[in-house]
């Protein structure tokens, strides 16, 4: 699952121009004009407010898997884990905060049923599309030092909503949460704040097991292709970006979406 919001934020300081502005795009509601795909690519990659990728001068982008953390114990006014999916818009602004506090950051709790081998089967879906590198559309690394990243992967038991109600009888096994700039602001010498791009992948199936590995691997996979920059779900459930992630690994549907994404020029850059 992903949601994406063009806003005046997610985008680093040292990418940007001179000053700050206030650009416009699209508002949820308007109409775009429907743009034909090539064949084995997937209109669904495109958000309301257009096509979004990471550009070349974002590259190599930087990626934190968290040791199991969990922001769950974070409580929003109604009492409810403030990354409850009602609330995903401002995941970006949750975990930004938490990134300027150090010590609130040390003592994150480590979500319920998550094991070490939860994050070796997540770089391996993360990784499962670094075979786009030798074409050169895009580039990224794994890092460990938080303060340097630009997508982070934390982890929940469960996901809620914003009565704080469980959401267990479901196979959503993740969320990405991130904000949006106007590409044509940046080349008229815009700046935007950055905020950080947020995965959030469940550590327990439907009956509070631990998740196994192969669906962990093929669910981090399917955040990531969101994090990149497919913003909505295949039709096609053979496609790992369709919400029944497929078969675990990226399709040619897929390979097809990604390449054509990174071949326009964006609307919006995360």
């Amino acid at each position: 699952m992903v949601f994406s919001q063009p806003s005046n934020s997610q985008f680093r300081s040292s990418y940007a121009k001179t000053t700050t502005g206030n650009a416009q795009t699209t508002r949820p509601g308007q109409s775009r004009p429907q743009v034909s795909t090539p064949g084995g690519v997937y209109p669904q990659f495109r958000s309301s407010f257009g096509t979004i990728r990471w550009l070349s001068e974002q590259m190599p982008v930087k990626v934190y898997v968290s040791p199991g953390l969990c922001l769950d114990g974070m409580i929003d006014p109604m009492g409810a884990p403030v990354t409850n999916v009602d609330n995903r818009d401002h995941w970006p602004d949750v975990v930004a905060g938490v990134l300027e506090n150090p010590e609130q950051f040390r003592n994150l709790p480590i979500a319920k049923g998550y094991s070490p081998q939860h994050s070796r089967a997540t770089v391996q879906g993360i990784n499962s599309w670094k075979s786009f590198e030798k074409e050169g559309l895009l580039s990224y690394k794994l890092i460990d030092d938080p303060a340097e990243a630009d997508i982070y992967v934390f982890w929940t038991d469960h996901f809620t909503d914003k009565l704080g109600m469980g959401l267990f009888q479901n196979d959503i096994r993740g969320y990405t949460a991130k904000r949006s700039f106007p590409y044509a602001a940046i080349k008229a010498g815009k700046t935007a704040a950055f905020k950080p791009v947020v995965i959030l992948l469940r550590t327990t199936d439907s009956a509070g097991n631990p998740m196994t590995l192969e669906r962990m691997k093929a669910s981090s996979a399917h955040e990531f292709g969101h994090a990149l920059g497919i913003e909505g779900h295949s039709n096609n459930a053979n496609d790992l970006m369709s919400i029944y992630y497929g078969h675990g690994v990226v399709s040619a549907g897929d390979a097809a979406t990604l390449r054509y994404l990174y071949h326009q020029t964006p609307d919006l850059i995360p």
